[in-house]
């Protein structure tokens, strides 16, 4: 952890923030690498061996696999039958490289998964797993969840998470505003992020609109499909954020990140003009 920030009394951490120059003195520092936090990844699984030649050393990656009807299991040796877990995780190490990950995966051999699973590995990584931030680089549209009670189930653990200071950042649809994805849709309750070029250095903005409140150019060029934006890597790109930012203030609550990038992109901005 950096020296700074670990006493701060809560009421006086806003005015230590801006004091000490955090963008230049913090942020961008070599301290903030992610050190000490933990990162649930919910996706289709994740190939270590694809990450190994990437990745700096950092904390470990825990696999888990989540099945129908909540039955939680070790999963095989046998790769992941998607690289989309794999390059959410590049994405996220060549950010914040030091992140322990839990790796959940809610597919299995499935090509598709169902609220249950996913609400089930959130539970889990909330509440078991000591998970700090949770990275949902995916969604299930609205067809996906028909029953109401499966919505608001959804909604719950959100609350969940905020209630234990736990960041949940989910993409939003790539085809939106033509199609609702949950869990983006309640973005109130997390950081929604959708997907846009953003040549400038940042690569991420504070920019609301339709719903979503952050957009981002996270590249992953770990495989080709990892090249073009897609809220899948622009999520994870801003996850690594948060978990640089973790490290320096484990304390840190979800409106208080909130604010913290939102004031780090108006403030990047405003130094470019």
């Amino acid at each position: 952890m950096t020296q700074g920030f670990e006493n701060i009394d809560p009421g006086q951490f806003w005015k230590h923030f801006l004091d000490t120059g955090f963008l230049d003195r913090w942020l961008e520092s070599p301290n903030a690498s992610g050190q000490g936090v933990k990162v649930a990844i919910l996706d289709v699984g994740i190939n270590e061996s694809q990450l190994s030649v990437k990745r700096k050393a950092g904390g470990n990656i825990l696999h888990m696999q989540f099945l129908p009807g909540g039955i939680l299991k070790n999963p095989s040796n046998n790769p992941p039958f998607s690289s989309h877990g794999t390059i959410v995780a590049d994405t996220l190490l060549r950010i914040a490289p030091q992140v322990e990950i839990l790796s959940a995966d809610i597919f299995g051999n499935a090509f598709h998964s169902t609220a249950e699973q996913l609400i089930h590995a959130m539970r889990y990584a909330i509440h078991e797993g000591n998970c700090k931030i949770i990275n949902l680089s995916l969604g299930l549209p609205e067809d996906r969840i028909p029953h109401p009670s499966r919505k608001l189930q959804l909604l719950h653990v959100l609350e969940e998470a905020y209630e234990k200071d736990v960041l949940v950042f989910a993409a939003g649809n790539n085809d939106h505003p033509f199609q609702t994805s949950y869990p983006a849709k309640y973005e109130s309750s997390l950081f929604s992020v959708n997907q846009k070029y953003i040549p400038e250095l940042l690569k991420y903005r504070y920019e609301p609109a339709e719903g979503l409140e952050f957009i981002g150019h996270g590249v992953a060029p770990l495989a080709p499909m990892g090249t073009d934006p897609a809220t899948s890597w622009a999520t994870a790109y801003l996850s690594g954020y948060a978990a640089r930012i973790v490290s320096i203030y484990p304390g840190i609550k979800p409106f208080e990140m909130k604010s913290i990038l939102y004031w780090i992109s108006r403030e990047y901005e405003g130094r470019k003009k």
